[in-house]
């Protein structure tokens, strides 16, 4: 039996998804209920162990500045600075990894349900090599599954389909980027796609190990072992060249397809190109279970977003919180996922539910997940 559909925001039915169970109105007050029927308002407040309020980036970091002057990593002077830093010394454990296949494996927790491999599919059955999707026959088909599996209309299928193919592309590659310090090649012909009957994607195969790496990297500074399958691309002058570069990955890779997608339904290019961002910032966030830092996945999403202007303008903007002593990072949409024209209900991170109400059901979210939990 094949596993459950993911919704269009990329979580799978019972991992949070909260729904309002109502027609659109922002300001609708409480009563939502999850899709296991249990009510989204979880606990009563008590004094002190909630609180909202203005976020400061230095409290509740993952790293110590005194740990990251011992690893070398010095001249750290704000909360922005140090959260960076704090990435930089994540990176600089994860980056003396072999190669693209340990790469991957590091950063697995941050992909959520999906996963990434190197080498070519393990199994003919469901993989589909990315570039094949620009073939209009096949995108056709892939549409026409999603359409039938979940009786959507033509923009609900291209709204799911994006969200769903995009998240197996951005996923490693954003992960990668903010674990490691690496970017894979996003060439589509280099990549193939796992779709399971529903229509979604699970999975990413990179055929070749290709990354673009910093002048630091093992594998440039010839420090990796001899037998470390890499195959260096490019290697990025300094951070905000690799940034760009992954700015660059992303936009490339997705472009064509999008602009083939929008040619099938009645959605202009900021809901399109929204779905995109909704995934890209959820992997930052993720990359919290790895970092273990609340605040890295949020500050490199906001330098992300600030270089993928305009094409990523209607990104997704933050809803920080306190919840039980530990600072917490939400997430709302820049566009609908029009989940709701097949529910009638809408998602926690959709710009239609009223802050309030998504802040309730994400507290619950977090405590549902046990230790570790995230806003996300």
């Amino acid at each position: 039996m094949p596993p459950a559909t993911p919704h269009a925001d990329g979580r799978l039915p019972g991992s949070g998804l909260v729904f309002t169970g109502r027609r659109r109105d922002p300001d609708l007050a409480a009563g939502a209920r999850s899709q296991r029927g249990a009510h989204a308002h979880g606990r009563p407040h008590r004094r002190g162990q909630h609180e909202t309020r203005d976020m400061n980036p230095s409290s509740h970091l993952a790293v110590d500045p005194a740990d990251l002057a011992a690893a070398g990593i010095t001249g750290v002077t704000s909360a922005t600075n140090l959260a960076s830093a704090a990435g930089l010394a994540v990176a600089a454990g994860a980056a003396s990894l072999a190669g693209l296949d340990a790469t991957l494996q590091a950063v697995g927790p941050a992909l959520d349900h999906r996963w990434a491999i190197v080498g070519p599919p393990p199994s003919p059955d469901g993989w589909i090599r990315a570039s094949d999707l620009l073939d209009p026959e096949r995108l056709d088909e892939a549409l026409a599954v999603v359409r039938e599996h979940h009786q959507a209309t033509p923009e609900v299928a291209v709204s799911y389909f994006t969200a769903w193919y995009a998240a197996t592309i951005v996923g490693p590659a954003i992960a990668t980027f903010v674990l490691t310090r690496r970017i894979p090649d996003l060439d589509p012909a280099e990549i193939w796609v796992h779709r399971h009957e529903g229509g979604w994607f699970d999975a990413t195969a990179f055929h070749r190990p290709r990354m673009t790496l910093l002048p630091e990297d093992p594998a440039v500074a010839g420090c990796a072992p001899e037998a470390t399958p890499v195959e260096v691309v490019a290697v990025a002058a300094d951070l905000e060249a690799l940034r760009a570069q992954l700015v660059e990955e992303i936009i490339g890779h997705l472009e064509p397809i999008i602009a083939s997608l929008r040619k099938r339904a009645r959605l202009g290019l900021a809901a399109l190109w929204g779905a995109v961002a909704a995934q890209c910032g959820r992997t930052f966030l993720l990359t919290e279970r790895v970092s273990r830092d609340p605040h890295l996945g949020r500050l490199e999403a906001d330098a992300f977003f600030a270089a993928a202007a305009p094409t990523l303008r209607a990104r997704p903007t933050w809803q920080q919180f306190i919840h039980r002593g530990r600072c917490y990072t939400g997430m709302r949409r820049g566009s609908c996922c029009l989940a709701h024209r097949v529910t009638e209900e809408f998602c926690t991170a959709c710009p239609f539910v009223a802050a309030p109400e998504r802040e309730s059901r994400l507290r619950e979210w977090i405590d549902s997940q046990g230790p570790g939990g995230l806003a996300v």
